[in-house]
């Protein structure tokens, strides 16, 4: 349902606007740097909200990909910071290397053992426990 979205979506975009490409190069950056932070830390916000690996992949490149697409159709010189300076296929590089590093850290870096600290996110609420034991 997702995907048939964003394409309802580019769809539109090209339809009823003027689509903008952005003059930007791969230098890191503070855009770039936003955007792979960004989409590192949407990672984890999907992660740990009980969605699978595959699907917290698939949902943050789909936020970066509509960012994208806002910035492609809506110019910052009338909206704003709600604009961009248009489509840049480098943004769209630095949000797959922060989902990258995101994967990476998520899979090598476990919880310490034995902590007397634990932590718990679900749906409802976020819980922090400290172990007198």
């Amino acid at each position: 349902m997702f995907t048939k979205t964003i394409i309802f979506v580019v769809i539109c975009s090209l339809i009823y606007s003027e689509w903008r490409w952005a003059n930007d190069t791969i230098e890191f950056t503070m855009d770039k740097e936003a955007h792979f932070a960004g989409s590192a830390g949407a990672y984890f916000f999907f992660r740990h909200k009980d969605y699978t690996i595959n699907e917290s992949i698939k949902y943050t490149f789909y936020l970066g990909l509509t960012k994208e697409f806002i910035d492609a159709i809506l110019p910052h010189e009338k909206y704003g910071r709600w604009g961009g300076d248009g489509f840049s296929k480098y943004d769209l590089y630095y949000d797959v290397l922060g989902i990258g590093a995101a994967v990476l850290i998520d899979k090598w870096w476990k919880p310490k053992e034995g902590s007397k600290w634990e932590r718990r996110f679900n749906t409802t609420s976020i819980s922090v426990h400290y172990r007198l034991d």
